[in-house]
């Protein structure tokens, strides 16, 4: 059975061809997400990516959108990538099912399934890549809450200082990983990862969950996760609690790839 997943970023696409039993990639490719253009040409991009992979029609493609997502999987915002109102199904043509998911959710049922966080009854799945979001993970389901809207880090939300496009403006260089290779920058990273880093530790000290697993772009940055994860720990109130695990993820970048395949057969 043919399942491609595909990881619709701010800035990146990555589209695959995955075992959803084993969770492995068997072939990937990699576009720019072509912002600009509109949200009709990113959902073309995702499409051709998907035809390359599956000349024959998929079995089934699942798709991590960097939007809220209902519970219907049908996108309702538009802050990076406009779905709303298209024919998302449509565009892939004969193959069998489409599934749309928040790609936050996507990358924990990822790591909740396949990643070192299945040994934990519960844990938080931070994603930290262009913007910044999380999924609570309870007995291998992400939470979706009432509306699937659970997604939000902070008030207001904390990738308006820590995500990779805010510390792009804020530097007033066009990518975060010029920011990043920048000795000149390293305050205002320091002071993106500590802001995360409270941000962070609000949710643990109101969750109280198993384990913190630290995905996306960023997060997978060794300083920056160390400097996120140090100031959390110094504001996570219970002592007990303050010594969680709190790791990066298993699948490193491809756990939104992965997620999203295997939501398809949710």
């Amino acid at each position: 059975m043919t399942v491609v997943g595909i990881d619709v970023g701010g800035s990146k696409i990555l589209a695959a061809t995955v075992d959803v039993t084993e969770g492995e990639v068997l072939r990937e490719l990699r576009s720019e997400t072509p912002v600009s253009a509109g949200g009709a040409a990113v959902l073309e991009t995702c499409a051709e990516l998907a035809r390359e992979l599956a000349p024959g029609g998929a079995h089934a493609v699942g798709i991590g959108l960097c939007e809220f997502v209902d519970l219907s999987g049908m996108p309702t915002s538009a802050s990076t990538v406009d779905w709303r109102g298209l024919d998302v199904a449509g565009a892939f043509g004969r193959t069998a099912g489409v599934c749309v998911e928040s790609d936050v959710r996507a990358a924990a049922l990822a790591e909740a399934r396949f990643g070192e966080a299945a040994r934990f009854e519960s844990f938080l799945y931070l994603t930290v890549g262009s913007g910044v979001s999380y999924c609570l993970v309870l007995d291998g389901r992400p939470y979706t809450g009432a509306r699937g809207n659970a997604i939000v880090v902070g008030a207001p939300p904390v990738e308006q200082s820590s995500g990779g496009l805010a510390l792009a403006e804020r530097a007033r260089v066009e990518r975060a990983e010029l920011v990043l290779n920048d000795p000149a920058h390293a305050s205002l990273v320091d002071e993106a990862a500590d802001e995360l880093g409270l941000a962070l530790a609000a949710l643990v000290n109101a969750l109280d969950p198993g384990a913190v697993v630290v995905g996306g772009g960023l997060g997978l940055v060794d300083r920056y996760r160390e400097r996120l994860v140090a100031s959390a720990r110094a504001a996570i109130e219970h002592e007990a609690t303050r010594e969680l695990p709190i790791v990066p993820a298993t699948l490193g970048p491809r756990s939104g790839v992965v997620g999203a395949a295997f939501a398809t057969l949710r």
